[in-house]
């Protein structure tokens, strides 16, 4: 998928819902949710353009925020609010950290989402810069979960 989209129409679009933090704004990141193996194994190829889903996320003191993203355009849908994940709902937060890409499983008490961070994205060097931030800040909530400790 080819894409750019630049920072200040995030910053922009999270300012229109009140959610433009300095915490929210270091933490930023392009992910992707991607098909399982079993949807991969029986529809493909056509599995990533079904059921994968693109999304601006960061994360909050309280909650994880996503922000959607059109599949065929690549910019924001604004015509979908912004999704929140309370960090109270989560039963397990799952952190892994690859060669090429980085994941992160948050499981709820009925669903669970996977979600695909790329070191790299052409044209988007904000997204590189943030991963830091955001698998710190993603590993500091796994073990929150993992001890019970959120606030």
């Amino acid at each position: 998928m080819g894409l750019i989209l630049k920072i200040e129409e995030v910053h922009e679009h999270l300012a229109a819902f009140n959610l433009l933090t300095p915490e929210l704004q270091e933490t930023l990141v392009y992910a992707q949710v991607m098909p399982s193996t079993g949807q991969f194994l029986l529809s493909g190829a056509y599995a990533t353009l079904i059921n994968g889903a693109y999304y601006v996320m960061g994360l909050e003191k309280e909650r994880v925020v996503l922000v959607p993203l059109n599949k065929l355009t690549g910019k924001i849908d604004k015509k979908i609010e912004p999704i929140f994940i309370p960090h109270g709902e989560l039963v397990d937060v799952q952190c892994k950290k690859g060669r090429m890409m980085n994941s992160v499983t948050f499981t709820g008490d009925e669903q669970e989402l996977t979600v695909k961070i790329s070191k790299v994205a052409m044209g988007m060097r904000w997204h590189k810069d943030n991963i830091p931030a955001f698998m710190d800040g993603a590993m500091a909530l796994e073990a929150k979960v993992a001890t019970k400790t959120i606030e």
